[in-house]
């Protein structure tokens, strides 16, 4: 490395960007955060780099390609990029049931997280609960090897997720994206690494940290722009109903329907959770007021 710290080049724009900063700043590693621009522009970040990668789906994998033929260090590769594309199986009509998340280092060294279950609503997704309810043990420990070996055979570097789901008690790969995704949300605060650390540690390759829940369950849930015109005095009603509810607002676009942060909450009891979870996004988004 050119420093004492490195520079992480994040490249690309996702709602979740700034999920990253936190554990930057606990490491001591520099960002720069990179949304759009012309192929010169990303080139000319690129140099002000340790390691480059791209956490969306804004900026096209053949960037990746040309970092690499330009002599910059690119985590995950253009090569993984181009084979997780092609290993899908686009053949089972179901809907992606849930997700498992990967890490993965330079040198093999691997983690996933408790497979999550993934809850839908007119196709967009809502909430996630972990470890998924309808999963047994034997399926989860299955899906997450299933998850670590993909990871491995695309030779993927840093957070990915897979979305799955079961038809006659096989997973099926429905999904794979190539970053920390929202479904991996849950792991800032529900577990003792977050995906965001763990694709810094990752594409970095430093050891891993550990993936355990710091809770039985985990819900999360995505905040919709809705009709609140006030987006932190809910704070005032929601914090006093539930102190262990924990916040995380993108600061991005407010137009109605945008994707603007989300909710977690972690408990033994999942169906108390999930209810305290639903009144907080309902009251967010202006469909309740009490």
């Amino acid at each position: 490395m050119s420093k004492t710290f490195p520079t992480v080049g994040l490249f690309g724009s996702a709602p979740h960007a700034g999920m990253y900063i936190s554990p930057a700043l606990s490491l001591g590693v520099e960002l720069l955060q990179v949304s759009n621009g012309t192929q010169e522009k990303l080139l000319s970040d690129a140099k002000k780099c340790d390691v480059v990668s791209f956490i969306g789906n804004s900026i096209s994998p053949t960037i990746a390609n040309k970092l690499e033929a330009d002599g910059f260090t690119v985590r995950p590769s253009f090569a993984a990029l181009s084979i997780s594309t092609d290993a899908i199986d686009s053949k089972s009509d179901q809907d992606p049931s849930f997700c498992v998340m990967v890490a993965r280092s330079p040198h093999g060294q691997a983690t996933t997280w408790a497979p999550t279950e993934i809850v839908r609503s007119d196709k967009r997704w809502v909430m996630s609960v972990t470890p998924a309810r309808y999963l047994t043990t034997a399926l989860q420990e299955k899906v997450q090897q299933i998850a670590l070996d993909f990871s491995a055979k695309i030779g993927a570097v840093g957070v990915i997720a897979l979305e799955m789901s079961i038809k006659e008690q096989e997973a099926i790969i429905k999904n794979v994206e190539m970053h920390p995704h929202a479904s991996g949300n849950w792991t800032v605060g529900g577990s003792i690494t977050s995906q965001y650390e763990q694709h810094l540690r990752a594409i970095l390759d430093l050891p891993l940290g550990e993936p355990s829940m710091s809770a039985k369950y985990v819900v999360t849930a995505n905040i919709y722009c809705g009709d609140k015109p006030n987006m932190y005095r809910p704070y005032l009603h929601l914090m006093a109903r539930t102190p262990a509810l924990k916040f995380h607002q993108y600061k991005g676009l407010v137009n109605p329907g945008d994707l603007t942060g989300h909710i977690t909450l972690a408990g033994d009891d999942v169906d108390a959770i999930i209810e305290e979870v639903r009144h907080a996004v309902e009251y967010m988004q202006g469909e309740i007021d009490e």
